[in-house]
């Protein structure tokens, strides 16, 4: 049995797999948890884990909380993964490997256990992240921008009369809104999903072949409305890559 955790900066996901594969993913906002929170959450809800498979990008007080808890309740030590140089057949853009975010090595690694072509891999959470890779497993490199959420906070701490105006009204369907609230939330959601097409065309232009497109992330279906290019929406797309990780040798 082997436990796959994606600590992101808000939430944290988990699955358990087996030679079965990959059981359900279950996701909580991790924001000023405990050990035994985590412990009532994650490991007394299933069965125990011959080995605990992590990736982090929610900071350090979460990694060691984790790792205290599963050194403490289980006796076992976590292994934090990285991302490589390469791996799994796919090829890193960054000259420091390292400095790529783990959550988008192993979205892509998950993307491409799914897809065989050129993949378009969008992460939509508290940040959103869009990195695309080739037929050959070549990583392009890749964009992040505020998600939805901060993207709208970030205007309503900074700004004085918006804010007043957004105290009250309601988020709407279609792009022109007829209140403030619905205005900014409108212009988040519509300029992350014009960024993902345009990102998608790019591929398509570079490649001679439009890419699949792969949305994940808590996010992710705020977006889909408004997103043009087809694509599918793998919400453990990065529990995926980290089973992938998990059977690399090394």
């Amino acid at each position: 049995m082997l436990l796959l955790i994606d600590i992101g900066n808000t939430r944290i996901k988990w699955a358990r797999a087996d030679a079965q594969g990959i059981g359900e993913q279950a996701a909580v906002v991790h924001a000023n948890w405990t050990e035994q929170e985590f412990v009532q959450q994650v490991l007394d809800t299933g069965a125990k884990a011959e080995r605990v498979v992590i990736a982090n990008v929610g900071g350090k007080r979460m990694g060691d909380l984790v790792q205290a808890a599963l050194l403490r309740h289980w006796q076992l030590q976590p292994q934090f993964m990285q991302s490589p140089a390469a791996a799994a057949g796919i090829r890193n853009a960054y000259p420091e490997p390292a400095k790529l975010g783990v959550d988008r090595w192993m979205a892509m690694l998950g993307g491409r256990a799914l897809e065989a072509g050129p993949i378009c891999v969008v992460s939509v959470g508290t940040a959103m992240t869009i990195d695309g890779v080739d037929a050959s497993g070549g990583h392009l490199g890749g964009v992040i921008v505020p998600g939805p959420d901060l993207m709208v906070s970030s205007l309503l701490k900074n700004t004085s009369e918006i804010a007043q105006r957004a105290a009250t009204g309601r988020t709407q369907e279609q792009l022109f809104a007829d209140n403030t609230l619905g205005a900014i939330q409108q212009g988040a959601v519509q300029a992350l999903a014009a960024l993902v097409d345009r990102s998608v065309e790019t591929m398509r232009d570079r490649l001679g072949r439009p890419p699949v497109l792969l949305l994940t992330g808590g996010a992710s279906a705020r977006l889909r409305g408004a997103i043009r290019s087809p694509g599918r929406e793998i919400p453990d797309l990065v529990l995926r890559g980290l089973l992938v990780a998990a059977d690399q040798p090394g």
